[in-house]
């Protein structure tokens, strides 16, 4: 897949300060009880700090508001964008877990690839499901349309993520869904046909990864925490 221009966000995780990780951490039981059974180690071979606030992901925030919002006006319609993604939900929701993985993975990926840029006329619009069977969207747009279809069908939110990370192979960031089940965390990535393991994926260095329950910075050799002030960008 071509790969569009790259766009420039703000990652409010990389803001963080030294006192509020050392917070974090002293309430490392809490983490621990928080995350997913399969989810021993943190995501890419990474150490992972939780915390349950997301008051600092503005554009995650607005996103789902508006996503309920869609929904409430769209209402029944019939042979509208909304049908579609009923449609989606309904086929996804009779599905085994894996199957519904795989089945999410290619719907979503057979959209087109296009720039917020292009779309909206800003950098870095999050958008909707919506507005991405809509319009098309980047990779965060992908990423947030399985996450949200898996939510509708039945995927409890301590099983998913969203991921914003570095993808070393090609040097440009990227964001990607997590599922965890059957003993593994499950990419679904808008660059691969395939799902696959997480620990598999070895050019894949996370920033941050989010779920409607709270964030999670990634730490450590395999992480792509920076100093504050850092951003991250997403293609």
């Amino acid at each position: 897949m071509r790969l569009a221009p790259l766009l420039t966000i703000v990652v409010p995780v990389l803001l963080l300060s030294a006192a509020h990780l050392s917070q974090a951490q002293e309430t490392s039981a809490d983490t621990v009880a928080f995350r997913p059974p399969a989810a021993r180690s943190g995501l890419f071979r990474t150490d992972e700090v939780y915390s349950p606030d997301n008051a600092a992901f503005v554009k995650w925030n607005g996103m789902l508001a508006r996503h309920l919002a869609q929904l409430a006006e769209a209402g029944s319609c019939e042979g509208c964008v909304a049908a579609e993604w009923r449609d989606l939900v309904a086929q996804l929701t009779a599905l085994p877990f894996r199957d519904k993985l795989e089945a999410v993975n290619a719907a979503i990926n057979r959209h087109p690839y296009v720039t917020s840029m292009r779309n909206w006329g800003e950098t870095n619009r999050w958008e909707t499901p919506l507005e991405f069977l809509s319009k098309g969207g980047q990779c965060q747009d992908y990423a947030i349309a399985k996450y949200l279809a898996l939510r509708a069908a039945g995927v409890a939110a301590d099983r998913l993520r969203l991921v914003v990370l570095r993808d070393m192979r090609l040097g440009m960031d990227h964001a990607v869904t997590i599922a965890y089940g059957e003993g593994e965390a499950w990419v679904l990535d808008n660059q691969s046909a395939a799902i696959a393991p997480a620990d598999s994926l070895l050019h894949y260095q996370p920033y941050y990864s989010i779920s409607e329950q709270g964030w999670w910075l990634h730490r450590g050799p395999h992480a792509r925490y920076a100093a504050a002030g850092a951003h991250a960008t997403l293609n």
